[in-house]
C-alpha cells in the first residue's frame, strides 16, 4: 500500500509541477535575492498537496491532527498568496501567522515547561497559549530567514524530522513516526527539484509550512512524552532559533525591524566567499552550511546517549560555534 501511495504521490506532484511551472508564480527582485533567472515559487504548494494526499490516503489517525491540518491550510493560503503577489505588509503577515498558529495551539494538548523559573507558565493557560503561539511564529520567521539557498531549508527540516523520528522510535510512538514519514515523503520531490537542480523554490509557503510542522512535531513529542527534558527542544530547533536570535540582535543595533530582510545572514556570508561567476556557488554554499543544518540532530543523539550532559550545554556548543563562524566571516568580508 505504501509503495502505491508513493508512486501516486510522485506522479501527482510532478503533474502539478509541470502544470504550474510556467504560470506567473516566479521569484521576484528582493534585497536578499542571490540567484539568477525566474524560478517558480510553488514548492510549498506542491509539498502541502502531497501532505494532504498522504494524510487522507495512508494515515489512520486523522482525528488527532485536525487542528494541524486547519492551521497549516490557513498558513498555506496566505503565504502562497504572498508568493504570488508579494503585497502583504509585515503587520498583516504577523496577524495571519498568529491566526494560523493559535488555532493549532488552542486545540492541541501542550507540553509542560519544566525549566527553572519558567514553571509558572504551566499554571496560566493564557500565558501558556501566548508563549507557544509566539514561539511558533518566531520559528516560522526563523525558517524564512534560512530560506536563502537551494536546499538549505530542506536540510534543516530533515534534521528536525530525523531528530524527532529518532526520539519517537526510542519511545515506540507509532503515531509520530507515521506522521514524520509523511512529512518526509511529501517533501522529497520538492527537495530534488530545488537542490541541486534549482528548478523550484519552496517560497514563503514552503518555509512557513516546514517551520510550522517542525514546531508542531516538537509540541506533539513533548506533550505525549513529558519525561523528555524541555530544553532538548532547543537542541532540536537550534538552527532556526539561533538564526532568529542573530537576526533580531543585528537589526536591533541598526534600529531596523526584525521583519526587514537583509543580506547578513550566515548563509549569505558563506555565499559571498565565492566568485559571482561561479554557477555552483548556491549549491556549494548550501553544502558548506550542512554542519549547521544537521548538527542539531547529532547533538540531540549525543544528548540522549549521554544523559549526564545537560541539554543547555549542547545548545551553547551550537550557539558558540555558530557565533564564531559568523563573526569570522563577517570580519573577513566587512572588516567588522
Amino acid at each position: 500500500m505504501m509503495i502505491l501511495s508513493i508512486a501516486i504521490l510522485l506522479i501527482l506532484q510532478l503533474l502539478i509541477y509541470f502544470y504550474l511551472k510556467n504560470k506567473q508564480f516566479h521569484s521576484y527582485i528582493a534585497v536578499q535575492k542571490i540567484h539568477d533567472g525566474d524560478i517558480p515559487r510553488i514548492g510549498g504548494l506542491i509539498f502541502f498537496i502531497g501532505f494532504i494526499f498522504l494524510i487522507f490516503f495512508d494515515f489512520n489517525q486523522i482525528s488527532l491532527i485536525i487542528p494541524l491540518i486547519l492551521s497549516s491550510t490557513i498558513i498555506l493560503f496566505f503565504s502562497f498568496y504572498e508568493d504570488i503577489k508579494q503585497s502583504l505588509s509585515p503587520l498583516i503577515r504577523l496577524i495571519l501567522l498568529f491566526l494560523g498558529s493559535s488555532i493549532f495551539i488552542i486545540f492541541t494538548e501542550l507540553p509542560e515547561i519544566n525549566v527553572r523559573y519558567l514553571n509558572f507558565i504551566n499554571q496560566y493557560s493564557l500565558i501558556s497559549f501566548l508563549v507557544f503561539t509566539l514561539s511558533l511564529m518566531l520559528l516560522m520567521n526563523g525558517f524564512n530567514f534560512i530560506d536563502g539557498l537551494n536546499g538549505l531549508s530542506s536540510f534543516n527540516f530533515y534534521s528536525i524530522l530525523f531528530s524527532t523520528y529518532y526520539l519517537a522510535n526510542i519511545l515506540a510512538d507509532v503515531f509520530l513516526m507515521d506522521l514524520i514519514t509523511i512529512f518526509l515523503l511529501s517533501s522529497i520531490l520538492i527537495f530534488i527539484l530545488n537542490f541541486p537542480l534549482g528548478r523550484i523554490f519552496i517560497g514563503d509557503s514552503g518555509s512557513y509550512l516546514y517551520a510550522f510542522y517542525s514546531g508542531a512535531l516538537v509540541i506533539y513529542l513533548f506533550s505525549r512524552h513529558p519525561n523528555l527534558p524541555t530544553l532538548l527542544a532547543l537542541v532540536i530547533l537550534a538552527y532556526p532559533i539561533t538564526e532568529m536570535l542573530f537576526s533580531i540582535i543585528r537589526k536591533s543595533f541598526k534600529k531596523k525591524s526584525p521583519m526587514q530582510p537583509d543580506t547578513l545572514h550566515l548563509h549569505h556570508l558563506v555565499f559571498l566567499q565565492f566568485s559571482k561567476t561561479n554557477k555552483m556557488a548556491n549549491n556549494l554554499s548550501s553544502l558548506l552550511m550542512l554542519p549547521f543544518s544537521i548538527s542539531p540532530f547529532i547533538l540531540c543523539y549525543l544528548s540522549i546517549k549521554n544523559p549526564h550532559i545537560d541539554e543547555e550545554v549542547m545548545f551553547l556548543i551550537y550557539l558558540i560555534t555558530y557565533s564564531f563562524v559568523y563573526l569570522l566571516l563577517r570580519k573577513k568580508r566587512f572588516n567588522f
